[in-house]
This record gives C-alpha cells, structure tokens and sequence, in this order.
C-alpha cells in the first residue's frame, strides 16, 4: 500500500504507539475522560454529575497513573530480588515496605478500617506477585 520502505516503517510506528523518534507515546489515562459528561455545565446540559462522581474519577485516574509509573519498578525489583534467591515471603514484605506503605492504614482509622487497608495490601502484593511469576514463566 506504501510506496516505500520508509512509509511502511513510519505507518507501523504509528500504529503500535512510537513517536517519530522511536521513543513510545505516553498513553494518558486521563485524556480518554470525556470529563464535560462528568462535570455539570450551567451553559450546557450535560449529564448531572455529583462531586462523588468526580471524586471517583479523579481516583480512579490517580490509582490507573499510580499502576502506569509503579508497577514497572516494583516489576524491576521484584526480577533483581528474585536474582538474588530472595523466596517470596522476602519479595511480598519488599514489595510492601517499598511500594505499598502509602496504602498501609493509620492511627487515625478505626479497627474495622484497619483490617480493610491491610488486607487491600496484602491482595495487592499477592496480585502483583503472581502477575510477575506469570509473566516469567
């Protein structure tokens, strides 16, 4: 369909995400919200949006940017410290500690918040986890 090598080369790079430079284009969650259907307009009548819904956009943009940034490098670490004969309870407590401490529950939550918080963390070690063992295999 293209006339030269270098159409055909340039077409294919665009079609799997490359830049003209060959570098990878950085896909933006957030660009793909068509955030005027979420946010209500006086002028225009758009769809009612509540500041919940908004408020669960924006973290559901914020967790898809965290797992985008993150996973890679807790990905890497997890292929280092498993290099280093590290077994899995080793690779969890690291994956934990490192990445996941954020998300670790606070004095300020109640028992019940607390136990929610850690087993989120917990699932989310194990999820990553196997994901890596997966993807090794």
């Amino acid at each position: 369909v293209y006339a030269s090598k270098k159409e055909r080369l340039a077409e294919s790079r665009r079609v799997l995400g490359y830049k003209e430079d060959g570098q990878p284009r950085e896909f933006k969650f957030a660009d793909t919200i068509d955030w005027g259907n979420l946010i209500k307009d006086d002028s225009i009548e758009l769809k009612d949006a509540t500041p919940e819904h908004v408020k669960y956009w924006e973290n559901v943009v914020n967790s898809v940017s965290w797992f985008q940034k993150t996973v890679p490098l807790i990905e890497d670490e997890y292929k280092i410290s498993k290099m280093k004969g590290a077994d899995i309870i080793d690779l969890k407590r690291t994956i934990m500690l490192n990445w996941l401490s954020d998300l670790f529950p606070t004095t300020e939550d109640d028992a019940k918040e607390r136990e929610r918080k850690n087993a989120y963390v917990n699932k989310l070690a194990d999820y990553l986890i196997d994901c890596f063992e997966n993807l090794n295999k």
